[in-house]
């Protein structure tokens, strides 16, 4: 599942935290003698939305997450909040950005983030209200024009093949963006158990021990990244960042069986290699996902807006 808001585009499975809504509504208060006040509404308050954000270096690059956050802010633009099952939240203005570190490399750079946003509502000018993104006003209906018997069942044909082809993309993008999101997910295990290996480096009986679940991790990475592969090479002919994207998936998933084969024959003398092995396949794996991020962000965002 995903979102966009304007031009930033989230997973809402690593990215989001929360997402928190309000509504609210003004009510003024008339005294009177001898009695309990009075209620009358008066209006209804601008809807209010907080998200709570986590950013990771294996997923995305948190500071540039940040600075694009930023940047909306700044602008002082409405945006259009849409969710990744077509629902049109509306326009809404980003009044505060609030980060937190949680995780930095000796040298400084950040690592893990942790941020969240407010969004209130834009409403603008209620005689000419901001259209919802993807609509296209002042455009007559199909059935306006009137076309003879035979060409009218011909234009039915081919909508409705079209229509086929449409839906068949949009499946096959969200199934690269799902996929994509499961495999930087397993990704974060796999690499978490992977270090927790190499600690052990100095007990090769232990660091044996921990190689079930570190094949287990490996596989969970895996089998996402198998369903990747496919649905971005049925984009190839249709959508020019799905190439990219297949090759990312490629190369991330060679990577991935490379580290799995190299943990079967591992034994108390070159276990400490092997596990070396699968953290460099590891890293490779994570940036070529890394890598694809920017078309698959594309993607998602023209299924949201349905220009797709």
């Amino acid at each position: 599942m995903f979102a966009l808001l304007g031009e930033i585009q989230f997973d809402l499975i690593t990215y989001f935290d929360g997402f928190d809504s309000q509504f609210d509504a003004d009510y003024a208060e008339h005294a009177l003698i001898e009695g309990k006040p009075r209620l009358q509404w008066t209006g209804d308050k601008l809807d209010e939305i907080s998200i709570q954000l986590s950013f990771h270096a294996q997923f995305c690059d948190p500071e540039l997450e940040l600075l694009r956050l930023k940047s909306a802010k700044e602008a002082h633009q409405a945006m259009a909040l849409v969710l990744g099952n077509g629902d049109y939240k509306g326009w809404f203005v980003l009044t505060q950005v609030r980060a937190s570190s949680r995780q930095t490399d000796q040298a400084g750079t950040l690592i893990a983030l942790e941020a969240s946003i407010t969004l209130r509502e834009f409403v603008g000018d209620k005689q000419n209200p901001l259209p919802p993104p993807a609509v296209q006003p002042g455009l007559p209906p199909a059935a306006a024009t009137a076309l003879p018997a035979n060409l009218n069942a011909r234009a039915t044909a081919i909508g409705s093949s079209l229509a086929g082809t449409a839906n068949a993309v949009r499946n096959s993008v969200r199934q690269v963006v799902t996929s994509t999101t499961q495999a930087r997910s397993a990704m974060r295990v796999a690499l978490d158990a992977t270090q927790l290996a190499q600690s052990l480096r100095g007990n090769p009986s232990a660091a044996l021990s921990r190689l079930p679940g570190l094949q287990a991790s490996l596989t969970q990475v895996t089998v996402p990244l198998a369903r990747l592969s496919p649905a971005a090479a049925s984009l190839t002919g249709t959508l020019p960042e799905a190439a990219g994207i297949l090759r990312s998936s490629d190369h991330a998933l060679t990577a991935l069986r490379n580290a799995q084969g190299s943990l079967s024959g591992a034994d108390a003398g070159n276990v400490a290699s092997r596990i070396d092995y699968v953290a460099a396949q590891l890293t490779s794996a994570s940036g070529a996902l890394q890598a694809s991020t920017p078309a698959t962000a594309r993607l998602a965002g023209q299924v949201i807006t349905r220009t797709i």
